[in-house]
């Protein structure tokens, strides 16, 4: 079962709590009309009618309906419909097939759908075989004069998919297509773009020189005539290259002979610490040398693979690659002179080079290769020039077979009669479509149509409780008709005029056939079940009140597997209704004062009283406070209850028939006129206009039950005994 609802979407007619929960199997919901009954079965079904068999009892107008010229009503909620839905369908169908079906004897002044649409057919027929005749001899004379545009295999279909594409040409868009379709297409297919040189990072290449013009070089011996002598030093260093080391060589330098000492004290001074910055220096300038081997020669570019419209930007990317290798070729020269001047000096201190740093090729590169894509589309695009300059030509040599047999006035002939038609045929199709329909509509309407039998002979025998306020349910069978037509019988065996129906009779039938087909219990529905009575006795007399209120408990305590939510603005019939004992029941109060709040009763004395009850509380109220003229009314009120319910009276006066005595009688009569005459004078005043005053009224009330031998009932709601009071 279901345990709360969520009331954050009624927050327009409830207080801000967002969940009613603490949910039961069985559920009272006791409010008046506006405090949001309906609102909260509605959510039910919204939030939980998915998941759960929903059956709800909301009245008599879903469940029955009255048929004015068979005097009867539909028994069910199908059946309440079927008998003016299908009314309606015929005459619908008729007024259908007045557009659908020939005429008898048509009139060319008034003809209806159908004749229109045959008339339109062979209008619209006659414009379309013109226009074939028309496509045919166009296609023929312009695949014969201009086959180089058309091709050999022109035909009609042809010419009729360029018509849309048929356009006038200036002179100047004629000339320019001509000349286009005479212009030369390069064949690029087998031409590469030219490259720039890829060089090495010039930046890093400097880094190197800078590194190695800056590397110092130690010896492992100390000469004293070489200290801070780098010029000696490379002296030094220099003649030891160009000597031979023979016995009989002298220094080239002084002429005298250099002695064998001499050289293994050079050879010590001069360390691999030399002969390691020489293969550095060599490194640098052989990478120097691969630099300068790229950008020694000028860039030439091919002239025949351009065209002529790119030749003047690509002899600036020529200038402009050529200035900028110049540039390059300055910038590796000077590297390379002063790695020169290191390697010839190696002591001597050479300080870093402070050239900037050229760029590569990478953005001249890409100018170049940008250019090369411009001329490549635009020798592909003069591919599709002469393609276009094709259609455009033979476009518009169709374009003057068209102005020259007026084919636009051709063409707009065809359209309004093909749209009259296409009009006409959608009227038709839609109306037929409707027609087959409503004869579909028609036939579930009498399929859903059921007897009704069984329910109808289950709501008699429960009809027959009300005594002589019964009637009965009399099915009306005729040929043509619906299923589940019933005349309403009245106890005397003779037909009952539908106007003599009242409202709580109706609500009774739809009642008593929605609690039988309770019973009817789906065996392919699964779901649990939540049974919902929204106000079942709205407008019914008492005596269908009590029948009403039987049938709930009864099924209440019958069903134990469903759910009951049980809503209700009748105090009297939810005080008759509520359980005796709360526990494991869902009672509610829905109280209204600018928005709805619910309040859970957990007690029954926290409860609503009865309405007999709230007459005696009120007769207390006003002894107490001597409001004279509302006591007269009061007590009125308080006789007619205690009659009704305890010997089934009619009116207030007939319980004079439960007394012993004539004075008995009489006394109770005349109180029973002065509280009638003077409980309807409209006003609550103070004023005593019956000659008695309020003590006096009380005990001439209490003797009314003392003479109906009801002394212990009067004490038990007034509580306590008058008599005993004056013995005090």
């Amino acid at each position: 079962m279901i345990t709360s609802i969520d009331l954050s979407k009624l927050g327009y007619a409830f207080t801000s709590d967002s969940v009613l929960d603490g949910l039961k199997r069985v559920n009272y919901f006791y409010g008046k009309n506006g405090t949001g009954k309906s609102s909260l079965v509605r959510e039910i079904v919204e939030q939980y009618g998915d998941n759960y068999n929903i059956q709800s009892f909301t009245g008599s107008d879903l469940l029955i309906a009255k048929n004015e010229s068979l005097d009867a009503i539909s028994l069910g909620q199908e059946n309440a419909e079927v008998a003016k839905v299908i009314a309606r369908y015929d005459k619908q169908i008729a007024e259908l097939d007045k557009e659908l079906l020939p005429l008898d004897h048509p009139d060319s002044g008034s003809l209806n759908l159908y004749e229109q649409q045959i008339l339109a057919a062979k209008n619209s027929q006659a414009l379309l075989e013109k226009r074939q005749h028309f496509y045919q001899r166009s296609a023929r004379e312009l695949k014969n004069r201009y086959t180089s545009l058309t091709g050999p295999n022109y035909d009609k279909n042809n010419f009729e998919q360029d018509i849309s594409l048929a356009r006038d040409l200036t002179e100047e868009e004629i000339t320019n297509a001509n000349e286009t379709l005479s212009a030369q297409i390069l064949d690029l297919s087998k031409v590469t773009l030219s490259i720039l040189p890829h060089l090495q990072d010039l930046s890093k290449i400097k880094d190197a020189v800078n590194d190695i013009l800056s590397a110092p070089v130690k010896s492992r011996v100390i000469m004293k005539e070489f200290i801070d002598q780098p010029d000696k030093q490379n002296f030094a260093y220099k003649g030891m290259q160009i000597h031979s080391r023979e016995t009989s060589e002298r220094c080239a330098f002084c002429g005298s002979p250099v002695s064998k000492e001499r050289w293994e004290e050079l050879d010590n001074y001069f360390s691999d610490e030399v002969e390691k910055l020489q293969t550095r220096i060599s490194n640098g300038l052989k990478m120097i040398a691969n630099a300068h081997h790229q950008v020694e020669e000028a860039f030439v570019f091919p002239q025949n693979v351009w065209h002529v419209k790119y030749q003047v930007k690509l002899n600036a990317l020529q200038a402009a690659s050529n200035e900028h290798r110049l540039i390059i070729v300055n910038f590796l020269d000077q590297l390379d002179q002063v790695l020169c001047s290191r390697r010839d000096a190696p002591f001597k201190k050479i300080l870093p080079l402070m050239l900037e740093v050229p760029k590569d090729f990478t953005e001249l590169q890409k100018s170049l290769t940008d250019l090369w894509q411009a001329n490549s589309d635009y020798n592909q695009q003069l591919a599709d020039q002469k393609k276009t300059s094709v259609n455009h030509l033979k476009h518009y040599y169709v374009y003057r077979l068209l102005v020259a047999e007026d084919h636009d006035g051709l063409f707009q002939a065809i359209k309004d009669a093909t749209d009259k038609q296409a009009l006409l045929d959608d009227q038709i199709a839609k109306k037929q479509e409707s027609k087959n329909q409503i004869r579909a509509l028609k036939a579930d309407e009498i399929r859903k149509t059921t007897s009704e039998a069984q329910a109808a002979k289950e709501i008699n025998r429960l009809v027959l409780n009300l005594g002589d306020d019964s009637f009965s349910l009399q099915p009306i069978k005729l040929d043509g008709q619906q299923k589940g037509l019933y005349q309403i019988v009245g106890r005397d065996n003779n037909p009952r005029s539908l106007k003599t129906l009242s409202t709580g009779e109706l609500n009774l039938l739809a009642f008593l056939w929605f609690r039988y087909h309770l019973e009817d219990v789906s065996e392919t529905d699964l779901r649990p079940r939540i049974i919902i009575f929204d106000d079942p006795v709205n407008s019914n007399d008492d005596n269908s009140q009590y029948l009403i209120l039987a049938e709930i408990q009864e099924l209440i305590a019958k069903d134990q597997q469903d759910q009951f939510f049980i809503f209700t603005h009748n105090n009297h019939f939810y005080v008759q209704l509520r359980p005796s004992s709360y526990k494991n029941k869902g009672v509610f109060r829905l109280r209204r004062a600018g928005k709805t709040c619910v309040i859970r009763i957990a007690d029954p004395k926290d409860d609503l009283s009865s309405i007999y009850e709230d007459l005696w509380n009120e007769l207390h109220f006003l002894y107490d406070h001597n409001r004279l003229v509302s006591t007269w009314n009061c007590m009125r009120r308080i006789l007619e209850a205690y009659g009704r319910f305890n010997f089934a009276n009619g009116s207030a006066r007939d319980t004079e028939n439960e007394l012993s005595t004539s004075t008995d009688k009489v006394l109770y009569l005349s109180l029973l006129k002065s509280l009638h005459v003077n409980s309807h004078i409209g006003i609550d005043t103070d004023l005593d206009l019956s000659g008695r005053d309020i003590e006096t009224l009380l005990y001439a009330f209490y003797d009314v039950f003392v003479n109906l031998n009801a002394i212990k009932h009067f004490i038990a709601y007034w509580g306590e005994d008058l008599t005993k009071k004056d013995s005090k």
